[in-house]
């Protein structure tokens, strides 16, 4: 006698609701892997950061100084160009021909070649090379010196006046350690400024033209340019904007424009390498006057909180 067997298996409906609670796992585990991915990235910017950082006091301990912001014109050639044998990039250095204007045919293969320790991973598309017209395109750096505590930032009254509102790295003159009145470890060596050539305004693409009025690049077809590691314009002010990221001088001084100001990819905040060779992660909330007292170096500031 034969018996019957029944098959068991899922329903339309049990189906259904597999595919449902599924769907709900991935969901909640998205973020997770989002924000661990993130955090990843964010302990590698800070390791190039830091690199970059011993690089810059390998070259001290060298030459006995920093190297220039950029060297005098018209050669101009960038802190970044000078400090490639340090970074693990000798054969690049010898590509690259100081001899000549940094932006010279004989430069045009070296200065579109990218540096990894120059880039920040969480940078959206940041091999996009900076196109300056007459064939000549610049590999991009997510990380740059401050210039100066602009003039406009303290007649607005966000910060106080200084007898020296200049950063450590400068183009005229050579700095020393020894000349760091602040302390090294008060002091601003390097911050980010992700996202060149494309122009961004609080994590997303700004309008196709932005003419701020504050002695920023001018914004065209939405593009900051500026951004190539051997661009002797590579450093930033520091002018403070207003909420909306588009206008200045105001309060906020991270993240709300990579347009010439501090700006990273990173939730709520940016790195910056000390001039003791230290790596922070600082509050885009941060106070303006304490910010302007990290990129001064001759104020005897110390700064505690930040």
């Amino acid at each position: 006698m034969h018996r019957l067997r029944c098959r068991s298996g899922f329903t339309l409906v049990e189906l259904l609701v597999v595919i449902a609670i599924i769907g709900v796992l991935i969901g909640l585990l998205m973020p997770a892997v989002q924000a661990a991915r993130e955090a990843a990235r964010r302990m590698s910017c800070s390791n190039n950061l830091r690199q970059i950082g011993l690089a810059a006091h390998n070259y001290h301990s060298l030459y006995q100084q920093l190297p220039r912001k950029s060297q005098p014109s018209p050669r101009s050639h960038t802190w970044a160009a000078s400090l490639l044998p340090f970074v693990e990039q000798s054969a690049l250095f010898e590509r690259y021909d100081f001899g000549v204007n940094w932006n010279d045919v004989r430069n045009k293969d070296a200065i579109a070649t990218h540096v990894e320790t120059y880039l920040c991973p969480s940078t959206p598309d940041n091999h996009e090379l900076d196109r300056l017209g007459s064939g000549i395109d610049t590999a991009t750096t997510d990380y740059v010196p401050h210039g100066e505590v602009t003039k406009n930032i303290v007649d607005a009254g966000y910060v106080k006046p200084r007898v020296n509102r200049r950063g450590l790295f400068h183009s005229s003159r050579v700095t020393r350690f020894r000349d760091v009145l602040d302390g090294l470890s008060n002091t601003m060596l390097l911050v980010e400024c992700a996202g060149r050539p494309q122009y961004f305004v609080m994590g997303r693409l700004g309008p196709s033209t932005n003419n701020n009025g504050c002695g920023n690049v001018n914004v065209t077809n939405s593009r900051a340019s500026l951004g190539g590691w051997a661009n002797p314009g590579n450093y930033i002010p520091m002018h403070g904007f207003a909420a909306d990221g588009l206008s200045c001088s105001g309060p906020y001084v991270i993240n709300k424009t990579n347009n010439n100001e501090a700006y990273s990819f990173h939730v709520g905040g940016l790195q910056i390498n000390l001039a003791d060779g230290s790596t922070h992660f600082i509050s885009e909330q941060i106070d303006a006057e304490i910010y302007a007292s990290l990129i001064t170096y001759q104020g005897h500031e110390v700064v505690s909180d930040f």
